[in-house]
């Protein structure tokens, strides 16, 4: 038993005898023990009036009522608590302190946002490239303040998405937004200037447009003399197989430099050219799949076709023929004879209407798969000069696709095959009741 208990049962005895005397010398035993219980409850209700003044006005050591036995206990276990609560306040200052000058000095606007996408907080480069002030702001909607469509609907996302807008201010500023989830009732947003990086990839289009440009009249002439001189009957047998190697290189860089041209001409131009031409799908995929099965050697690949001929898509007639034409191709140039194609044209839920292209040759690895729209990429850098390709179908028919507001899905199984799966909105899509 501690001090403090062994001094106040000591205070217990004491009261118990006073009262056994003043019973032993007045004769009124009960009289006795209720004045002495009295004058001790009263004694305990002081001790209280004085804890709760301490407490009320701040707890400090220097006012702590001078007592003894539980009462002393009492008062320095506060004291700890206390002494622990104001090192752990401490902590937790020099950590918030510490989190805000990070953030802070970040060279990306961070704003963070409760459930209501209302702002809590941002810094000094939020001001900057957004408008919005930590002060002035603070309790605001976000949205009242950056009125881009984009930008609401990520507001509502669940999701960490990330979008480009135009910043909020005079000038050419491009900004990357992307909202992160925290928790249920925090975001945060986090905006970069990102206007040079759009700045270089401007740059590069316009060299890869100029510099195509100016190669292709020089080697359209190259490859008219490479041809002259494969077709001279007089030409020594030991040129026979150069002079040909050189005019196939010579056709495959002219096709990479219409490909390039082909992409810099979709890249330049958000609009499509006579959008709202009606395509009949069925009778386009017919005559692709019919070409290159005549120009298939040795009948190595089979097609197999579902095509609905009552939906035909709103679009541009040559970009739709250019990605059809690419993903057959595709099929055809990256699978081993004896593959069997399936094309199919149907509709999908919400009205879509979708174009499906499916092998089952040797597949392709899933590192691969978020990289094959991306120009010059070969899953299969083994065979990328005996298969002929130019590494540009892919991102030409990802730019023709974003171009007529659809989706590409690329499914792949090592050793299964691969879906190539481009779906059209509702609204390019027309369906006929019958021909």
């Amino acid at each position: 038993m501690n001090s403090y208990w062994a001094k106040e049962l000591w205070r217990i005895a004491l009261v118990l005898f006073l009262a056994l005397l003043g019973g032993m010398l007045s004769g009124l035993w009960l009289i006795s023990i209720c004045v002495v219980l009295i004058g001790y409850i009263a004694w305990i209700l002081h001790k209280l009036q004085q804890l709760h003044n301490w407490l009320s006005t701040g707890g400090k050591r220097r006012n702590t009522p001078d007592s003894d036995g539980i009462w002393e206990a009492v008062g320095h276990q506060i004291q700890n608590i206390q002494n622990k609560s104001n090192r752990r306040k401490t902590r937790m200052a020099k950590s918030l302190k510490r989190s805000r000058g990070i953030i802070t000095s970040l060279p990306y606007a961070t704003v963070i946002l409760n459930e209501n996408n209302e702002i809590d907080w941002a810094n000094e480069t939020a001001e900057q490239l957004l408008r919005i002030s930590k002060r002035k702001d603070q309790g605001q909607r976000i949205d009242n303040l950056v009125r881009v469509p984009e930008f609401t609907k990520i507001l509502s996302s669940k999701e960490s998405k990330e979008i480009e807008m135009d910043a909020p201010r005079e000038g050419h500023e491009k900004l990357a937004i992307q909202l992160i989830p925290v928790k249920s009732d925090l975001k945060l947003l986090i905006a970069r200037d990102i206007s040079d990086r759009i700045h270089i990839q401007e740059m590069r289009k316009h060299f890869i447009a100029n510099a195509s440009h100016e190669l292709s009249t020089p080697l359209t002439v190259i490859r008219g003399y490479l041809e002259l001189i494969t077709i001279d009957d007089h030409l020594p047998d030991h040129l026979q197989k150069a002079s040909k190697n050189a005019y196939e290189q010579s056709a495959r860089m002219q096709k990479i430099i219409e490909e390039l041209l082909q992409l810099s001409r979709l890249e330049r131009s958000d609009m499509i050219e006579r959008g709202n031409i009606e395509i009949d799908m069925t009778s386009l995929l017919s005559s692709i799949c019919a070409e290159e099965t005549a120009l298939i050697v040795q009948q190595t690949h089979r097609f197999e076709t579902d095509l609905d001929e009552h939906l035909t898509l709103k679009g541009s007639e040559a970009e739709i023929f250019s990605l059809c034409s690419n993903l057959i191709h595709n099929a055809i140039r990256h699978t081993p004879p004896g593959t069997l194609i399936k094309v199919h044209w149907r509709t999908s839920p919400g009205d879509e209407a979708c174009l499906i292209v499916e092998d089952n040759g040797l597949g392709i690895a899933a590192e691969d798969l978020p990289h094959l729209t991306e120009r010059f990429y070969r899953a299969d850098k083994g065979r990328s000069d005996t298969k002929g390709g130019t590494g540009l179908g892919l991102a030409i028919v990802q730019h023709i696709v974003q171009r007529h507001n659809g989706k590409l899905d690329i499914r792949s199984t090592l050793g299964k095959g691969t879906v190539f799966k481009v779906c059209f909105p509702a609204d390019r899509v027309v369906i006929s009741c019958g021909k």
